[in-house]
């Protein structure tokens, strides 16, 4: 199987208690006369990911790109190990594109670079450094990466350079690693946690990503399916039909498919997706609730339940809005229900969206921020609910027809609409600032049940549906012209499929009748669709 991805570092969860980060004399800085002024947040996924693949690491020993150690870890100290929290935490910035001139080995660097660029704060973000015991003049005795931010304000860190053995500073640092400092502790300006043994002195967020980034806002995230991609992984859930939320996981170090079993007591398929270093899955319960498991690398594997008397009809659909998790699914009432967490929810909070659906809704996100949900309605209309910030919740009702649940995606100014009706047609709807209203047309026959679509970088839209004799139908349409095209990946599903686009290439899941997870991808150096077994 192919894939190209780095890989992902093995990952330990030991905690340091020692850490060797006395900086070096400060260079000074020029950092703010290249400062570029971007939105620290949108990196901070990745930075917190890129921490975390690298946990377990050495000043000299390979890092999880490929090269050896971070930054002048390994040599900076006259050809030896210096202390090296610092070049930990500005290689792993450099990872993303961000401006870091201006950083030294210097913990204290950091403290600096914040007050150069305005992005020195009381607050912690996700991929912020945290510099501990800052002394004044670029000086500190450490930083660390803030990878996550708990509801309760707590947070957890990735240290380089900790836990060494105490000698001289080339033998500390050759004998340190990067690692987890655990259990969470207050993210509080002033406070000095007892995992740290040292006093929070400001959080610091990135800048100066390159134009080319910075020169458009951030994409929002794609509505979350039952296959997500995590660094070197790609990942599938699926029920096996007794009640069982099966997860498969491909690793491309190992080149090897894990599969385990993440929760019971449920009906109908999951939906799941990656919120930092977090892995989640939503479910409904066999009695009608809400229910959502979630793993991460420090805690491992925990579960809660977000609606334990939803009475739900239907599977729920998901989306990350920025640091907040949105879920939407039917009840029995027919009504449309949504559940939301985020940093300053306060838990999880509850309204209502409206009534007369049924079925798996299907949801996506703006660049503006309106939040959209498609339904099939009980007589087979396609329903459509969306929330603006400055109009709350309202209705219309895009087409009628349906006997399958929709998929929508917000494709730039457009959104866009796919179903199949009850004459086994693949019916579209899409809408724009340009198209006068809501626009119609027919993309093929043959299939039932719910599509699965995806747009590529370049454009096109692909659509991927379960025929009628259980084959695995794809259509497409290209900007380019040729209108719409057609072909069959598979054969042989008794599930709705499951699409990615992962990198260039374009990946299906789908259950067959023996309850296996079937993979097809397709990679467009060889033009050619690969196919292999993941397992039941």
């Amino acid at each position: 199987m192919r894939f190209r991805s780095a890989p992902l570092a093995a990952i330990s969860l030991a905690l340091g208690t020692l850490v060797g980060c006395a900086p070096p004399q400060p260079k000074g800085s020029s950092a703010a006369d290249k400062s570029k002024d971007w939105n620290a947040a949108l990196a901070g996924d990745s930075i917190a990911s890129i921490a975390m693949a690298n946990v377990n690491k050495t000043a000299c020993g390979p890092n999880s790109t490929g090269g050896h150690g971070f930054e002048s870890s390994c040599d900076g100290n006259g050809g030896q190990p210096e202390y090296w929290c610092s070049d930990f935490a500005t290689w792993v910035w450099d990872q993303v594109g961000a401006d870091t001139d201006g950083l030294t080995a210097a913990a204290g660097s950091f403290y600096c670079y914040g007050q150069d660029h305005g992005t020195l704060s009381n607050t912690p973000h996700v991929g912020d450094a945290v510099v501990f015991d800052y002394q004044g003049n670029c000086w500190a005795d450490h930083v660390a990466i803030v990878s996550k931010v708990n509801p309760d304000g707590s947070i957890v860190t990735v240290s380089g350079d900790w836990n060494g053995q105490s000698g001289s500073e080339a033998y500390f640092s050759s004998t340190s690693h990067v690692l987890v400092n655990q259990p969470a502790y207050p993210g509080v300006v002033g406070t000095s946690p007892g995992v740290i043994g040292m006093t929070i002195s400001g959080f610091i967020s990135p800048a100066g990503l390159p134009a080319s980034q910075t020169t458009q806002p951030s994409a929002p995230l794609p509505e979350a399916s039952q296959a997500f991609l995590y660094p070197g992984q790609q990942h599938f859930t699926n029920s096996d039909g007794a009640g069982n939320i099966r997860h498969h996981w491909w690793d491309s170090t190992s080149q090897s498919i894990t599969t385990d079993t993440w929760g019971t007591g449920t009906v109908g398929q999951p939906v799941s997706f990656v919120d930092g270093t977090s892995q989640h899955i939503f479910a409904r319960g066999a009695d009608g609730s809400l229910a959502h498991w979630f793993w991460d690398p420090v805690n491992g594997a925990r579960n809660d339940n977000w609606a334990p008397n939803g009475k739900l009809t239907g599977d729920p659909a998901a989306i990350r809005i920025g640091d907040y998790q949105d879920v939407w699914a039917v009840d029995q009432s027919a009504s449309l229900q949504h559940w939301f967490w985020g940093p300053n929810s306060n838990g999880v909070q509850h309204d209502t969206w409206g009534t007369g659906a049924a079925g798996r809704p299907s949801v996506f996100v703006t660049a503006s921020g309106e939040q959209h949900a498609f339904a099939r309605g009980p007589s087979g209309n396609l329903e459509h609910w969306f929330w603006a910030p400055a109009n709350g919740i309202q209705h219309d009702t895009w087409g009628n027809g349906l006997a399958g649940d929709p998929s929508a995606l917000a494709i730039g100014d457009f959104q866009d609409v796919w179903a199949v009706d009850g004459g086994g047609n693949l019916q579209h709807w899409y809408w724009g600032p340009i198209t006068n209203g809501v626009q119609h047309d027919t993309w093929g026959s043959g299939v039932v049940g719910r599509p699965s679509v995806f747009v590529t970088a370049s454009g096109e839209q692909h659509a991927f549906v379960r025929g009628t004799g259980g084959t695995l139908e794809h259509w497409f349409w290209t900007p380019s012209g040729g209108g719409i095209q057609h072909d069959t990946w598979g054969n042989g599903i008794t599930g709705d499929p499951t699409a990615e686009v992962i990198n260039d290439q374009q990946h299906v899941w789908a259950l067959d009748g023996a309850g296996h997870a079937q993979h097809w991808f397709w990679d467009p150096s060889t033009s050619k669709i690969n196919h292999d077994d993941w397992g039941k």
